[in-house]
């Protein structure tokens, strides 16, 4: 049973007005383009998680459908070379990768999930790590937690060949509880880590980031609201000992917002993590993109209620520096230090993930829907004056 401390992060009162925004100033405006990306099979292909190390060495992953041939649904991996993406090749098996991470070129990790048969045409999920020597992608074992009947891995963080997480949530058998999963590489084996579960019935951790090795967060959701989603936000702190839960109440329903959902996290460094989702705001009467901002004494909250109004928030964070922050969904938008800027770009599709290197590329994936092969198709958009 996973177990948590008491909050050893200081938590101050959290700040939070909708902010209305007007378009970006052109002359702070990064330049957005969408660019060709590949597809692995004639069926659904979608781009989920996206990685850096570099402004010649980008990795995306997802998956692929490839019906009729078996098995179906493949992970997907491509790679940015500086000039193209291409497609590698990964182990063939059933089932998606959903997060990236490299601390180098010949050290990248990817998670998710694959399908394991349980006989008679059904299958449940189990962990799915795979990792990227310079050369090829292996998979490597990771653990199922004992008692869980479906385990998925849904987020990366990679410090050193050494030092990576994995986050993600496990089913608990015959109750069928959710409970979150942390899971640590230490060189040679990938073991499983005691991590909060503050709801009874539904906790799950959806990404990872960290400043360092001792200052690591995780978030994701938590609560049941009886049609499949959560209440509540969930933020997790690794303080290089064990993981304790920390209370933002910008994450939790307080009478304004209502059911946030976290999404993406970015840690700059010890004093300045973003958190991005979304929420329901009962002054615009609408689902509306939330920001968690942490200063290192306070949570601050920031809302974009001049976006879409299509129920999905933002999904995904990036930085280049403490100035300079992107986030993403079906619209880009930036940081302006006191509110969010819509950026004069347009977004043929969902966002799901993004990620910055050097001093001014930055990286947003996901997918677009194609009527003429009324199928999903990767995506990636991309700046290189951010």
């Amino acid at each position: 049973m996973s177990t948590f401390r008491p909050v050893t992060v200081p938590v101050a009162v959290l700040a939070g007005v909708a902010i209305a925004v007007a378009p970006a100033n052109p002359a702070l405006a990064a330049s957005w383009s969408v660019v060709s990306t590949p597809n692995a099979s004639t069926g659904q292909n979608l781009f989920i998680g996206v990685d850096a190390t570099s402004t010649t060495n980008v990795w995306a992953v997802g998956r692929a459908d490839h019906a009729p041939q078996q098995p179906f649904v493949r992970p997907l991996a491509a790679r940015w070379n500086g000039s193209s993406w291409a497609v590698v090749s990964t182990p063939t098996l059933a089932g998606q990768l959903s997060g990236v991470d490299g601390s180098d070129p010949s050290n990248v990790w990817a998670v998710g999930a694959r399908e394991v048969p349980l006989g008679g045409g059904t299958y449940t999920f189990g962990p799915l790590t795979e990792r990227w020597n310079g050369t090829s992608w292996s998979v490597v074992s990771s653990p199922t937690p004992p008692g869980t009947v479906s385990t998925t891995l849904s987020g990366v963080k990679t410090f050193s060949a050494t030092n990576a997480w994995a986050v993600g949530s496990t089913v608990l058998t015959p109750s069928l509880a959710v409970r979150t999963l942390v899971q640590r590489w230490n060189g040679t084996i990938w073991s499983t880590v005691p991590s909060p579960n503050p709801d009874p019935a539904q906790n799950l951790l959806t990404d990872i980031d960290g400043a360092s090795a001792n200052d690591v967060w995780a978030i994701g959701n938590q609560g049941n609201d009886g049609y499949g989603g959560t209440t509540a936000g969930l933020v997790a702190h690794w303080d290089g000992t064990s993981w304790s839960q920390v209370d933002v109440p910008g994450a939790v329903s307080d009478g304004t917002f209502n059911v946030p959902t976290l999404q993406d996290v970015v840690a700059l460094s010890a004093n300045d993590v973003w958190i991005v989702g979304r929420a329901f705001s009962w002054l615009d009467f609408k689902m509306v993109p939330i920001a968690l901002h942490w200063n290192g004494q306070t949570w601050h909250r920031t809302v974009m209620s001049t976006a879409p109004n299509d129920g999905q928030g933002f999904q995904s964070i990036a930085a280049l520096s403490a100035t300079k922050v992107y986030a993403f969904g079906s619209v880009v938008a930036r940081w302006t230090g006191t509110g969010w800027a819509a950026e004069s770009a347009t977004v043929p599709g969902l966002l799901t993930d993004a990620a910055a290197t050097g001093t001014s590329t930055v990286w947003a994936v996901g997918h677009r829907y194609d009527p003429n092969l009324a199928q999903l198709r990767t995506l990636a958009m991309r700046t290189t004056n951010g």
